[in-house]
């Protein structure tokens, strides 16, 4: 296509998460004329003033994006959103006031669910002020769909290749075993003043005090595991804001345990012989790529537990019976029998749009092209666009002045953790890999726009 459009903005926070799916969402908008840029969220934001003005799909609507939101409009950049967190959460109503900000809501023109309970869960919210939802998917979900598991074989071959037989444990302890100790959120009972005496007056004790179990559970079995599959590696991968030390230690003395936050989560679970979690994403996400997965729940909670990723995996409550499973599982013994795998795909189609047909990155461009056909990209006035530069400078001193302090969310060690950085021709390679599995896009290509920021254009 040769006609002008308006150029897509399309940011990564965690990039072994997301990048991948947004590069996808950006080749093929490449078929509808667009230009894209993609790249890591932090370096895109200090630098936003300069990109060219676009439509920006912002990756949360909580109350930490209502400064860049308020710049963003101000620079004459139409906000659209998904939340990359909204596949699970305790209850809409917890979802609704620790995730979505008034202010921010407002901003945004449109919202792409992940699926039909996400899209109701915001039409419930008392300030939701009409913008269109569309229960599109995400795209990060494409990459795991039969068409596109091969974007990831080379890696999964290595993987194997380089463990041999593994089982993989992913974590999400991020809010009490944080990379830097300072941004914990949730302490164990005895660092915040003893046992919880209500937790239904205290959910986020509550919500610690559960927790903490499964976390210590994770913990004991970790040596119980590794003893009980000597011929295999024991690989533990944690939340991209974990920190891996109390890992280390656990698996101490255990020379086939191996902790590791490497690339994409996809490929790790194509190759794995079985996978463990609890109420995390990954096992919804193993789940899709046909690998058995387990949910390990050490302690139970209706109110504290996820119910999609527990209920899509087999489930042990104690270590015994974990390792039990997995014998199982490596064996290839442990599969749900017709009826529990119908029921597990009507639980999924739930909670997930796009699991077939079109894929979730095209219906997202769908909208994106008939919200920029609609002329709903207006340059503000020059007054305002000033406004929206100063604001844009400001808030990079500031960000730049807390990347000195230690310990931080803005120090570069923990930037570097979230996005460790990727180079052009890596890039481009990735966009060939694409090219190849779907016969489309035959004109993508990458250029460098900064650290970290690329165009990706037809």
């Amino acid at each position: 296509m040769t006609r002008s459009r308006t150029p897509l903005i399309v940011p990564s926070e965690t990039q072994t998460r997301e990048f991948d799916a947004k590069l996808l969402l950006a080749c093929l908008a490449t078929e509808r004329g667009f230009d894209t840029v993609v790249g890591s969220r932090t370096e895109i934001h200090l630098r936003i003033a300069e990109l060219p003005r676009g439509i920006y799909l912002a990756k949360d609507i909580r109350h930490s994006s209502r400064k860049i939101f308020g710049i963003l409009e101000k620079l004459g950049f139409p906000v659209v959103a998904l939340d990359e967190e909204a596949l699970l959460y305790y209850s809409r109503e917890r979802y609704l006031a620790s995730r979505v900000c008034e202010p921010v809501l407002h901003h945004a023109r449109e919202l792409f669910a992940w699926g039909p309970e996400n899209a109701e869960a915001w039409r419930e919210c008392p300030y939701y002020h009409g913008a269109p939802i569309h229960a599109t998917g995400n795209p990060r979900l494409d990459l795991m769909r039969p068409e596109l598991r091969g974007f990831f074989a080379e890696e999964a071959a290595a993987l194997r290749d380089r463990f041999g037989r593994f089982i993989l444990i992913n974590t999400n302890f991020g809010t009490l075993n944080h990379f830097f100790p300072n941004l914990t959120t949730l302490l164990a009972p005895e660092q915040s003043g003893g046992a919880v005496r209500d937790v239904g007056k205290d959910f986020q004790a509550g919500l610690a005090a559960h927790r903490h179990k499964v976390f210590r559970g994770f913990v004991n079995a970790v040596p119980q595991l590794s003893r009980a599959f000597p011929d295999h590696a024991i690989v533990l991968r944690p939340h991209p804001a974990e920190s891996h030390e109390i890992w280390r230690e656990a698996g101490a003395g255990c020379p086939n345990f191996h902790v590791l936050h490497e690339g994409n989560v996809v490929p790790w679970l194509m190759a794995a012989d079985a996978v463990v979690h609890n109420s995390c994403t990954t096992g919804f996400e193993a789940y899709l790529v046909g690998t058995p997965v387990l949910a390990f729940r050490p302690a139970l909670s209706e109110t504290f537990d996820h119910v999609l990723p527990n209920e899509v995996s087999h489930q042990a409550t104690d270590a015994e019976m974990l390792i039990e499973m997995l014998q199982a599982a490596t064996r290839g013994a442990l599969a749900p029998d017709a009826a529990e795998r119908d029921r597990r795909r009507a639980l999924a189609d739930r909670y997930v749009s796009a699991l077939d047909g079109r894929l979730a990155a095209e219906r997202i461009v769908d909208r994106l092209d008939q919200l920029e056909v609609g002329g709903s990209v207006v340059r503000p006035a020059a007054l305002t666009r000033a406004r929206g530069y100063m604001g844009a400078v400001i808030r990079r001193l500031g960000k730049e002045r807390n990347a000195r302090i230690p310990g931080h969310k803005n120090h570069p060690d923990y930037t570097r953790h979230r996005f460790p950085g990727i180079e052009l021709d890596e890039v481009n390679r990735r966009i060939v890999r694409l090219r190849d599995l779907l016969g489309r896009f035959p004109t993508a290509h990458a250029r460098q726009l900064g650290e970290n920021i690329f165009e990706i254009a037809a």
